[in-house]
C-alpha cells in the first residue's frame, strides 16, 4: 500500500505500507511500515518500522514473542524516546 495506505496479510504473509501507513500480518508474518507508520504481527511474527535518524533512513526490526513484543499490538517508532513503542 502507498502513502498512508493499509496493507493486511494472513498467516505467514507479508504486509508492506508506505510512510504514515498501517501494516498488519498474521502469525509468522512480516509487517513493514514506512516513516510515521504502524506495524502489527501475530505470534512469531516480525515488525519492521522505517525511521529517519537525521541523516539517513534506518529500519527497526522487532520479533513478536521476544523482548516484551506481543502479538496483535500495534507498534510505531517514537522519535522522542528513540525506541519502538506500542501505538496509542
Amino acid at each position: 500500500a502507498g502513502y498512508a495506505g493499509t496493507a493486511t496479510a494472513g498467516v505467514r504473509g507479508t504486509a508492506t505500507a508506505g510512510d504514515a501507513g498501517t501494516a498488519s500480518a498474521g502469525d509468522a508474518g512480516t509487517a513493514t511500515a514506512g516513516v510515521r507508520g504502524t506495524a502489527t504481527a501475530g505470534d512469531e511474527g516480525t515488525i519492521c518500522l522505517r525511521r529517519w535518524d537525521g541523516s539517513r533512513f534506518r529500519v527497526e526490526v522487532r520479533y513478536i514473542g521476544e523482548d516484551g513484543f506481543k502479538p496483535g499490538v500495534k507498534y510505531c517508532w517514537d522519535d522522542e524516546k528513540k525506541q519502538v513503542v506500542a501505538a496509542t
